[in-house]
């Protein structure tokens, strides 16, 4: 998808033709026979009622050089009578008709695939995103691109083809009135490119404003998914009055810029009729100034040329109009586009499969956000099988050393190897279909328990069992028993129907269904109750032994069983062992213990 281009028309040519290819150029050739069949019955008609009306078959279909379709006909054995070129003239519009048909269709269909193939190639580039790429992004602006601006390249793509449209019937039109009289269809143009001057001034200043709704437009949007997603602290403390204030500014900002956008659109629109009475006027008056002894007939055809111009140049200004209202949505879009590209993962330099994941080994790892250091010179050895707990202060680094082992933060410096390859060797897409993550705040999908266990697996009688399996070992299967509906029980937007300990155990459940080798608790239950915890923890300990267990924790109390804990201070390693080990040789260990008081 080519994305670096300017902003101008042949700049969107570009941007559009990276994705639907040649089938732009077959679009082009079908409006070009639309307008040339049209021309051509046009050219055809005048004559016809000159005959009809005068002399007979005089002169018929001699007006300026449209003798040409006259020898044409002549060719075909077609004799020239008023009768053959009726006949001729319901052809010609009947084979327009069904090119025009066929257009309209291939249009529908060209608009189908551009939006299809944008939405997969958005989807592919945010599946390839780095994690660190994704931290610098704007929510609001990525939840805009993929859905207001999204709908807004459709229109652009409507407003651009049509646009393409009468552009090429337009020049249709123009050949064939310099084939009748040369002469009238250079005044024509003369005045048209005048006339376009001014229009051009109002699509300038129409897309810069565009640009800018775009733009605001993504600071709402992220305003809103901030609000809806602290919606019960806004509403409880009643912030959420001055936070309305916040967004009903940028709501206003955006109105506004939408006000001076219908403005302009209005006053192009308006003045579309008066000038094209001017033109006809000045034209027709100088064409007989200048050539009183032109040929009517062909000054007719030119002038019926120019008036079916004249209406495919209104509707070329409205499309072009309504293109640039809506090149806010390109910019946004490509924009977001190239920030992705930048931020994308590396490909892997190993692609052979990646059985199991052995011993994870970290070697003199650092890692800086912005010049600040975060972890220094970390160096740990983590077992196949194994249970480790990180523990240390409030932001002494021990989740980002968690992102670290699983691959979502490259280090600054240093290594980490899985297995005897390096990370970075690996195809990350393989290390994570084996890696489970709990955070403190479950993920749950508004959707059934089966479906957020199984993540949406079809119940197979496979997977029925797989699932039996995982709720057991996650102490859940008593809580569905209980429920009338069982798993298939709907537990509403972010698991609001269901306690805090369930959601947690249904994240659990649905790590050991995806049967995981390394399973990560990032503070997984720092929120629950004792006795939600103590059910938490019987479920872990089913599963020591059997997958590489990683526990980010605060309450000591939840990582004695780890074989082996480290005690992240300054950040680095200060020292590591078992819970009994720690609590002899480390002084900062010993006072975490008395400052919990168990």
């Amino acid at each position: 998808m080519e994305v670096n281009f300017k902003y101008n028309f042949r700049g969107y040519f570009r941007f559009y033709y990276s994705i639907l290819g040649n089938k732009i150029y077959l679009f082009l050739l079908l409006n070009v026979l639309v307008g040339l069949l049209d021309g051509i019955g046009l050219a055809l008609i005048v004559p016809l009622f000159s005959s009809l009306f005068g002399a007979g078959n005089e002169g018929l279909l001699n007006t300026g050089k449209m003798h040409y379709i006259a020898n044409l006909l002549s060719g075909a054995g077609i004799p020239l009578t008023i009768t053959n070129t009726i006949f001729v003239v319901i052809l010609v519009f009947s084979i327009k008709g069904l090119l025009r048909f066929l257009q309209m269709r291939y249009s529908s269909r060209i608009r189908f695939l551009f939006i299809r193939e944008l939405r997969v190639q958005l989807l592919y580039l945010l599946n390839n995103l780095s994690y660190t790429g994704f931290l610098k992004l704007n929510a609001g602006k990525i939840q805009n691109a993929l859905t207001t601006e999204i709908s807004g390249l459709y229109y652009t793509l409507t407003a651009y083809l049509s646009t393409l449209q009468c552009v090429g019937i337009l020049i249709t039109y123009f050949t064939l009135a310099c084939i009748t009289n040369l002469q009238f269809a250079i005044i024509v143009l003369v005045f048209g490119a005048t006339s376009n001057l001014l229009y051009r001034k109002l699509f300038s200043k129409t897309q810069k404003i565009s640009a800018n709704v775009s733009k605001e437009s993504d600071t709402f949007i992220s305003y809103l998914i901030q609000s809806i997603t602290h919606y019960r602290y806004l509403k409880a403390t009643n912030y959420f009055k001055r936070y309305f204030g916040k967004l009903k500014k940028v709501i206003e900002e955006i109105e506004q810029l939408n006000f001076r956008m219908g403005f302009f659109s209005a006053l192009s629109e308006g003045i579309k009729e008066p000038v094209a009475i001017v033109m006809i006027t000045l034209v027709l008056g100088l064409q007989f100034y200048l050539f009183p002894g032109s040929d009517k007939n062909a000054i007719l055809v030119c002038l019926l040329l120019f008036y079916r111009s004249l209406a495919q140049l209104g509707q070329l200004q409205t499309s072009w109009q309504f293109f640039a209202q809506n090149t806010g949505s390109i910019r946004s879009v490509t924009g977001l586009i190239r920030d992705v590209q930048q931020s994308k993962e590396p490909a892997p330099k190993d692609l052979s499969e990646l059985s199991e994941v052995g011993e994870i080994r970290l070697s003199e790892v650092s890692v800086a956000y912005t010049g600040r250091a975060i972890l220094e010179a970390i160096n740990l050895n983590i077992p196949r099988h194994r249970t480790v707990a990180f523990v240390g202060e409030s932001g002494s680094g021990k989740t980002t050393l968690a992102h670290v082992i699983i691959g979502l933060i490259a280090p600054t410096t240093g290594s980490v190897s899985i297995g005897s390859r390096p990370i970075g060797a690996i195809s990350l897409d393989a290390y994570r279909d084996k890696i489970g993550y709990i955070a403190q705040d479950p993920v749950v999908f508004s959707d059934t328990i089966f479906n957020n266990v199984t993540f949406f697996d079809d119940p197979t009688p496979e997977n029925q069992q797989r699932f039996q399996k995982a709720v057991q070992q996650a102490s859940l299967d008593g809580f569905i028993d209980s429920l009338p509906e069982k798993e298939h029980t709907q537990v509403g937007d972010n698991g609001i129907y269901i306690s805090g300990g369930q959601k947690q155990r249904l994240s659990i459940a649905r790590e050991l269904y995806k049967n995981v080798e390394v399973l990560v608790l990032d503070e997984a239950t720092s929120a629950l109750d004792s006795a939600t915890e103590n059910i938490v923890q019987k479920s872990l300990e089913l599963l020591h032994g059997h997958c590489t267990i990683i526990i980010i924790a605060h309450r000591l109390a939840t990582i004695k069983m780890a074989d082996t804990i480290f005690l992240i201070r300054n950040k680095t390693v200060a020292a590591q062992g078992s819970f009994d080990a720690l609590k002899e040789s480390s002084e900062d260990f010993r006072q975490m213990i008395a400052a919990q008081r168990f």
